[in-house]
Parts: C-alpha cells; structure tokens; sequence
C-alpha cells in the first residue's frame, strides 16, 4: 500500500466520520473523492465495482420495494408524478438522443431507462423535516417506483432470447413473491410470540435479500426481479416490521452508497476523461433541467401545486442508485453496437446530477420550505397518512 492509498483511505474514513447529518453534502465529497482517488490511486479491478454494486443494488432494490405500499399509495398519494411523469421524461428524452447522437430506437430506450430512476439517496435527508409531509411522500413514492419499473424493464431488455422469459423474469417473480411472503409470515409469527421486539431479530431483516437473490441465482434466474418481488410482497404482508429496514437504509446503508459513489468517481473519471464532448454536457443538462421540469409540469397540471413546488420537484431528481448500479455493471448486463457511446450518455448525466444536487440540496430545501410554509392553507399541506421517508 502506497502513501497516496493510506491518504485517500484516511479521508474516506474522515468522511464518514463526519455523519451525514452534519454534513448535506457528503455525497458530493464521495464523488470528488472518487475522482482524485483515479488520479492518484490505482483502480480496483471492474469485478470489485461489480460485487460492491450489486450488495448495495440487491438491498437498496428490496428497500424500495417494500415502500410501495399500493392500497395506501392509491388512496392517498398522487399517482401522476411517477406515471406521467415517467412517460413524458421517457419519450422527450429519446426524443433529444435521437436528434443528438448516432443511436437506434432500442439504444436510445436502453440510454434512458437507468436516466429515469429517481433517487433520494444522493441528497442528505436530514432536512426532510422542513418540508411538508406530502411533498416528502410523493417524491419518496415516485423515487421507489421509477426506480423499479427501469431495473424490471432494462432486465427483460437484457434476455437474450424471449424463450428464456419463464426462467429469467416469471420465476424469480413467482419465487420471490412466495419468499417474500413466507417471511411476512414468520414476522407475524414473531410478533405474536414476542420476538419481533428484538435487535437481534430486526436485524436479520437485512439479510432476506442475498437470501432470495442467491436462491434466484441457483436457477440461473434473474435474481434482482426476485428481489424486487420479495420486497413488494413483504411490505404488505409484514408492514409492522418494515421500520427497522426503513431505520437501516436512512442511518446505516447510506455508508454503502457512499462506498459506491467513490466507485463511480474513479470509473468515470477512466471513461468519460477520452470521452467527454459538448454534445454530451449539452444533453445532461438540458435533459436535468428542462425535460425534468416538463415532465413534471404535465403531470402536476391538475394539482393546483405552486411553482415554486413544480420547481422543487424539478431540482430533486437526481438520478442516483440505478442509473450508477447500470453502469458500472454495463459491460455485463447489457451489449450493443454503440455501447460505448451510450455508456458515455449515462455517465455523463448521471455525473452532472451527482456534482450539482449535493452542493445546492440544501439551500433549495430550505429555500423551498420558507416560502411554502407562508401558505399554510396550500394544497401542499394537506394531511397524509404515515409513510417512510
């Protein structure tokens, strides 16, 4: 190990030491971290950026899924944001790969698959409480679902032949969703007996994940659609025990994140340091200011939202878990003719986003949460019913 190592290890650790709450962007410091480690340390091999992505993909996935309480979304939460939303950002967007670069239909819809998912993870949450509930809630809601939805289609675009949809999608959506609600069952059981109170017992929920994505793999199935099912069908069958995994992905699990982001600091930096051009810069950032703000204009027309809401919603998307999980497993998830190329594009806006929302996260929050609160009888204030932030 070089003095260079031993120095970028001890700043990573300084960094965490720190504490998110203290520190809005620490994320962003991850990233640069990532970026200087490229400069002066030597690049772990790609199959580390794999294994690293994948432990953080396979909890942050199941996570998610067990957000997706849909009885109490559909009653309560818009469901226009994650839908019309999702399309309008999704057309517009091909739209402007198509005018801007030499790809197909398919790889322009491949491209913005991993652009679409919305993650809060790349912003501290630590300010969430100045903001009203119900804002908190639809982007939390609209994060879980578009992150998903592009993992599940970017899978069935990864079968290399239609025959294998049985084997690769429909079985780990079976095996998943029957795991899934065995150990809603057995946390039932637990609460029942008594053991559900315990630490012990709580934390073991971290471990139903690699659980069902290893089974998943044994049949050489897609073990991430597994996971995903599993997550959906434990948050409704075992909502009563889903804090603790909520309480993990806020307080420990944002240190895996963190760990990935430097991954991607040094990868991007290896690639997009020979493959950097305006036209790419061009498209991250009109596709993160301006598709963004007319996705959530159409489908926020009918809410009577102010605009500094609608501009609120527009700021906070940076593309997070997904889109970074897709590209440092590009070269084995995914093959094509332009890959290089479309590899590039994600890179690009995926880097553009992480650079600014850390740095003004906060700021805007706060800024948004000021005027908001002028407006106590706003639309935006209307009551919610308890949902994970």
């Amino acid at each position: 190990m070089t003095t260079n190592d031993i120095a970028l290890y001890s700043f990573f650790f300084l960094i965490l030491s720190w504490g998110s709450k203290r520190l809005p962007f620490i994320p962003l410091l991850c990233l640069l971290l990532g970026i200087v480690w490229g400069f002066l340390g030597a690049r772990p091999h790609i199959s580390t950026l794999q294994f690293t992505t994948k432990i953080a993909l396979i909890f942050f996935l199941f996570v998610d899924g067990a957000k997706l309480h849909i009885p109490k979304i559909l009653r309560y939460q818009s469901i226009r944001l994650p839908t019309i939303g999702l399309l309008v950002t999704l057309l517009l967007g091909m739209g402007l790969i198509k005018a801007l670069f030499p790809l197909s239909m398919m790889e322009a819809f491949v491209v913005m698959l991993p652009l679409l998912a919305i993650d809060g993870r790349v912003v501290d949450p630590a300010f969430s409480s100045h903001i009203p509930s119900r804002i908190s809630q639809m982007l939390n809601v609209e994060g879980a679902f578009t992150g998903i939805f592009a993992f599940f289609v970017l899978s069935l675009v990864h079968l290399p032949h239609p025959l294998h949809f049985f084997i690769g999608i429909f079985f780990p959506l079976i095996a998943g969703s029957i795991l899934g609600y065995i150990c809603g069952l057995v946390g039932k059981t637990a609460l029942e007996c008594g053991w559900a109170q315990n630490n012990l017992f709580r934390g073991a929920f971290f471990l139903i994940p690699f659980a069902i994505f290893a089974f998943c793999d044994l049949f050489n199935a897609n073990g991430f659609i597994g996971v995903i099912a599993a997550g959906i069908t434990f948050g409704h069958t075992a909502r009563f025990l889903c804090d603790s995994l909520f309480d993990l992905s806020r307080r420990q699990a944002p240190y895996l994140f963190y760990l990935l982001l430097i991954f991607f600091g040094i990868f991007s930096l290896h690639i997009l340091s020979s493959a950097m051009t305006f036209t790419l810069i061009f498209f991250a950032v009109v596709f993160l200011i301006v598709i963004r703000f007319l996705a959530v204009l159409i489908s926020l027309q009918k809410s009577h939202f102010q605009w500094k809401t609608l501009g609120y919603f527009t700021f906070f998307s940076p593309k997070g878990l997904i889109s970074i999980a897709i590209a440092l497993l590009f070269t084995e998830y995914l093959s094509f003719p332009n890959a290089s190329l479309m590899l590039a594009i994600i890179l690009t806006t995926t880097l553009f986003s992480l650079l600014i929302h850390p740095l003004f996260a906060y700021p805007v929050a706060m800024s948004y949460a000021d005027g908001i609160h002028s407006y106590p009888r706003a639309p935006e204030h209307f009551p919610t019913v308890s949902l994970p932030h």
